[in-house]
């Protein structure tokens, strides 16, 4: 039986990848003069805040230097426009999970600098027990599986993750946790061949059947 339940935050508890996109965008834009394609964006995901700006700014994302701060600012700029509420449902799902004294956390590739702003304007503080972030080298997602693991002493057949990303179904596989593969955001059509080969364990095309699963794995 499932004991914990961890999950991504964009394109699983919210339709933020555009928001991502176009806040690295112009914030390249700004600080540069050019402006990055979004495909040139995409491909830094996977690492943290400070991996993608240096990426596209040419730059150390641990120097001092990096304008982290103009990211941020331009990245909560647009949150509104672009991703004002989570998918319909999500906070009040995470709420029932945690009543029911479930193990919750938050893994995603952001940082805190902008994980923390979307959980608030998300309505969701508080709700998660642990606060898994990316790094800016490496897609540390196998490891903080793991880490989550440590912390509250269960095995990964006790744990499930929840995550849009192709990458999210081989990393949950590589440390042997089992995935919902969250299908139901804006990008899941251009990765869904992508996802069903590598066989998650359950692919949901609607969040509506994310609570009624959860429900039967940690009965």
């Amino acid at each position: 039986m499932l004991k914990g339940i961890i999950f991504d935050m964009d394109g699983t508890l919210g339709d933020t990848l555009q928001l991502c996109i176009e806040s690295y965008r112009a914030t390249t834009a700004e600080l540069t003069g050019r402006k990055p394609s979004a495909e040139e964006v995409v491909s830094y995901f996977g690492l943290s805040d400070r991996g993608v700006l240096g990426g596209l700014l040419d730059m150390d994302p641990d120097s001092p230097e990096l304008p982290i701060g103009t990211f941020v600012r331009i990245y909560c700029e647009l949150h509104d426009e672009l991703a004002p509420a989570p998918f319909p449902g999500a906070a009040e799902l995470l709420r029932n999970l945690k009543a029911r004294g479930l193990k919750l956390a938050l893994l995603t590739g952001k940082e805190h600098h902008t994980g923390e702003p979307t959980l608030a304007k998300f309505g969701m503080e508080g709700v998660f027990d642990l606060h898994l972030y990316g790094d800016p080298f490496y897609n540390c997602k196998a490891d903080n599986l793991k880490r989550a693991m440590a912390a509250w002493q269960l095995g990964p057949q006790e744990i499930i993750y929840v995550g849009d990303a192709p990458s999210d179904i081989s990393l949950c596989h590589s440390v042997g946790v089992p995935i919902i593969n969250a299908a139901w955001g804006s990008n899941s059509a251009a990765d869904s061949a992508a996802c069903t080969a590598l066989n998650p364990e359950f692919r949901l095309a609607d969040f509506a059947e994310l609570e009624p699963l959860l429900t039967k794995l940690t009965s």
